[in-house]
């Protein structure tokens, strides 16, 4: 049989990019379109365009956590290269228009360029797009064509060449690795499989994508930095998607935030669209658009850069992964043709920007005037210290990163007539609360992190409906429809606090931030403590259930006093004096029922079939605590010494539990089993909790929203069983309106209202009775029959916030969020949902962490 043949694109250092075009020779053209750029490689390439020094100036902004710089390249004619750092200083001047006059303002917009932004490869398995940069770089760097020097004239352009360096060089180096010189474009071919955790993520296994307005990570803080520093009009987030898709740009679908300006959510979506697709329909190429990707979380590029007041949008290019695929319909997907596609939508872009630069300058300043013209009208958002002063300031430096203006109250305030945005939140708001005024050039963006509810229509977001910081940070805070008349004054850095000497110990607060990285620091240096039982009150000060007693009696006075200076002054709130072993109310710090702690040595499996992310979310929240962690790779559970560890997280594998299942088998479940009963806590949520309940290592039942989901379940359970026809009212659901009806059994993430035990060592320290999770369908957990189930859901109306269906509310009450079981001599802990999830989950971040530092024991007995 012969061989089958197959084309392969000419790259575009064999064609001209764009035919006709002259470019200067003196500006090196990168080789790009046959082979994937390697680091060294990029880095010369980017030496060269920067030789056009009269029209290029680079800066690299960060230096990833494997050392691999990120660079954003400035792009202009050279007027406005000689005039560029000025000209950024007027377009901050623009982004914030309060105060400059009509006339000022005009004489800025009279020859101003627009900034547009383009960023590339955030997914780093996504690499047409640095590919792409590449040749979009040279382009404008070298071409001398008249209608490309007007546009530079017109435009400051700004290449992000490579948003996840780390991510990227991992993909690179696994398709490499795939290669073997005759590799068919078979899309079942090693090239465009994959192996875990894949180049989507960086380095800590985050889907940066997600992490804009969160930003948990350094290449997105840098990066938020950067485009705070430029006030962008337009942002083009180049990405990729599915093989057999075909290329999306805007419009989106619904919903769209209705914080947004109209003219920046849709009219110049659907302007830059309309380009875009004449730009495709001349080159023979398919596109959609309205079908995906709405502008609604406020976490993505292109959400996040609207919500700042720019043209925010995601371009998406079918890719496989490898260098060639050969698609169902025929067409042959390479390297090659994906750059071309991705070129050709930025050169759309940035002729548009270019064509209308004073429209597009003129609704950007018009929007901020609008808003600032609301003026007390606009409202405002209050936010007080509450119980957890650093946990509230945590939120307020969170919104400051993100360009968001807050200002401190110098009086208190009456929150009567407000509306509460963490339900049970109790005033006045003191002196010192923080305020968040709404008419400020980014209160788009300030509305919608801090809003309980956004609106929505019949069809949910492409990602999770609710993410209310006031809710998953459990700070006090209200919405005021006009902006509350009290004095503000700047914001000053917190002094470095001191703790008062003491006569008998110290005690590290249970209910304070910071706390696990005091706590991880004592006891990983040696020094003994015990945690509460139960609130005490100790000279005057309260002392909540998990506060941690650290005596000079069983520790190195002079040692433990130096290191508590220094942890103290890190964590403000965090740390308090004791002058007696005694208390007038609750446990003494010496009593038998005290919990003696010492520093868990945790293990986080990982590897397929875990969800990168979640693993990435368990390791960051570990390293943020400064506590050690094993990364255990699932295939050598079997047979690897669990006695090392203290602790096992086993995090959701996206499969219901089933790949758990498949990967751990027989084996690795009795070594589950068996560390359970020996002493080892066993942590696991969500898909990981499927599988602990299904084999049976927990006695908490779950099942599944989804009726096919639990189906199969019943169906494992008891092979015999008969699946039920489905009910006659689904059976005549219209084909067209079959994916409407699937969305009424799945939860898109919605906060959810839990009651909570505040007794229990899970919830020590949370500072609630009632606290919001964020529930993403999968599993329903039982309330343990044989433990205890101190974060559940009540009888009432649960959404605190996102979309929730009445028929799936009603299938979630009286069912668990958290349950921790005695197993032997150690326990298992199950979360319904990701308990840290993306890395920006506070509050039940702090039951996650309980597990860790309380969860052995509190499943011993008294006399254990």
């Amino acid at each position: 049989m012969r061989p089958a043949a197959f084309l392969v694109a000419l790259p575009l250092a064999a064609q001209p990019m764009l035919p006709g075009r002259i470019y200067r020779v003196e500006v090196p053209r990168p080789q790009v379109g046959a082979a994937y750029t390697s680091d060294a490689a990029l880095a010369a390439a980017l030496a060269g365009i920067q030789g056009a020094r009269d029209r290029v100036r680079a800066f690299t902004y960060h230096v990833t956590e494997e050392g691999r710089p990120q660079v954003l390249l400035a792009i202009s004619s050279p007027a406005r290269i000689a005039r560029l750092d000025a000209l950024q200083a007027a377009n901050a001047r623009l982004a914030d228009p309060r105060g400059l006059d009509p006339a000022a303002r005009q004489a800025l917009l009279a020859d101003h360029p627009a900034f547009v932004w383009l960023g590339f490869s955030v997914h780093g398995n996504e690499a047409a797009g640095t590919e792409a940069a590449l040749a979009v770089a040279w382009h404008f760097a070298a071409c001398q064509d008249p209608e490309v020097l007007a546009q530079l004239d017109a435009t400051v352009l700004l290449l992000d060449v490579t948003q996840n360096p780390d991510g990227r060089a991992r993909h690179l180096q696994a398709v490499a690795e795939a290669t073997q010189g005759l590799n068919p474009p078979d899309p079942q071919d090693a090239q465009n499989a994959p192996r875990w955790p894949s180049g989507r993520f960086n380095h800590r296994l985050f889907d940066l994508n997600r992490d804009w307005a969160w930003q948990t990570q350094g290449e997105t803080r840098a990066k938020v930095a950067q485009f705070l520093a430029w006030n962008p009009q337009v942002l083009a987030d180049f990405h990729e998607m599915k093989p057999e898709n075909n290329y999306f740009f805007p419009p989106g679908m619904d919903p769209v935030h209705q914080a947004l300006p109209p003219a920046f959510g849709g009219g110049w979506q659907k302007a830059f669209g309309t380009a875009l697709g004449e730009a495709f329909d001349r080159a023979g190429w398919r596109h959609f658009s309205r079908e995906v990707f709405d502008l609604f979380y406020p976490s993505y590029g292109d959400s996040w850069s609207c919500f700042q007041g720019a043209v925010g949008m995601t371009y998406e290019c079918p890719n496989p992964g490898g260098l060639a695929y050969l698609r169902k319909d025929g067409e042959l997907l390479t390297l090659d043709s994906r750059v071309r596609r991705h070129v050709t939508a930025a050169l759309a872009t940035v002729s548009l920007a270019a064509a209308r630069r004073k429209d597009l300058l003129q609704d950007w300043v018009r929007a901020r005037l609008d808003r600032a013209a609301k003026g007390d009208r606009a409202g405002a958002f209050l936010l007080a210290p509450g119980p957890d002063p650093g946990r509230a300031r945590a939120l307020v430096d969170l919104l400051r990163r993100n360009g968001i203006e807050v200002l401190r109250t110098t009086a208190a305030v009456d929150t009567a007539g407000l509306e509460p945005v963490l339900p049970g939140a109790r005033g006045p708001a003191p002196a010192g609360s923080w305020l968040v005024p709404l008419d400020q050039p980014r209160g788009a963006l300030a509305a919608a992190l801090l809003e309980r509810r956004a609106a929505f229509g019949p069809k949910p977001s492409y990602d999770a409906t609710a993410w209310s910081l006031p809710l998953t940070f459990h700070v006090p805070a209200w919405h005021a429809p006009v902006r509350p008349r009290v004095g503000t004054a700047p914001l000053a850095a917190v002094a470095p606090e001191s703790v008062p000497a003491a006569a008998y110990g110290y005690a590290v607060l249970s209910n304070q931030e910071g706390r696990d990285r005091v706590l991880a620091a004592l006891l990983l240096e040696g020094f003994r403590g015990a945690a509460l039982p139960a609130p005490a009150q100790a000279a005057g000060r309260a002392l909540p259930a998990g506060t941690v007693v650290f005596p000079f009696g069983r520790n190195d006075r002079a040692r433990l006093e130096a290191r508590i200076r220094d942890l103290a002054a890190q964590a403000p709130g965090c740390v308090a004096a004791l002058d007696a072993g005694g208390a007038e109310a609750g446990p003494d710090p010496g009593s038998p029922r005290a919990l003696a702690l010492r520093a868990p040595r945790v293990a986080v499996v990982m590897d397929a079939p875990a969800d990168p992310t979640a693993v990435g979310a368990v390791l960051h929240t570990l390293r943020e605590a400064g506590l050690p962690f094993t990364q255990l790779r699932a295939s050598r559970l079997g047979n690897a010494d669990l006695r090392r560890y203290t602790h096992l997280v086993l995090a959701d594998d996206n499969a219901l539990g089933r790949g758990w299942q498949a990967v751990l088998g027989p084996a690795g479940t009795a070594r589950l089993r068996a560390f359970s009963a020996e002493g080892g806590v066993l942590v696991a949520f969500q898909g990981g909790s499927a599988f602990a309940s299904k084999a049976g290592l927990a006695d908490a039942g779950i099942s599944f929203l989804a009726r096919r989901d639990e189906e199969a379940r019943l169906k494992e359970k008891d092979p015999k069983r008969e699946a039920p026809a489905p009910p006659a009212e689904a059976r005549l659901v219209p084909w067209g309106a079959r994916e409407d009806q699937a969305l009424q059994e799945t939860i898109p993430g919605a906060l959810l209202e839990a009651e909570v035990d505040p007794t229990h060592p899970l919830a020590w320290g949370l500072n609630a009775t009632e606290g919001a999770v964020l529930d993403t369908s999968d599993p329903i957990l039982e309330l343990s029959p044989s433990g205890e189930s101190p974060l559940r859901y009540g009888e009432g109306d649960l959404a605190l916030s996102g979309l929730l269906p009445e028929a799936l509310a009603s299938r979630l009450r009286r069912t668990a969020y958290a349950v921790r079981e005695r197993k032997g001599r150690g326990a298992v802990i199950l979360f319904a949902g990701d308990p840290v999830h993306r890395g920006c989950a506070p509050f039940t971040g702090r039951a996650f962490l309980n597990a860790l530092f309380f969860g052995a024991y509190a499943a011993m007995d008294d006399d254990e």
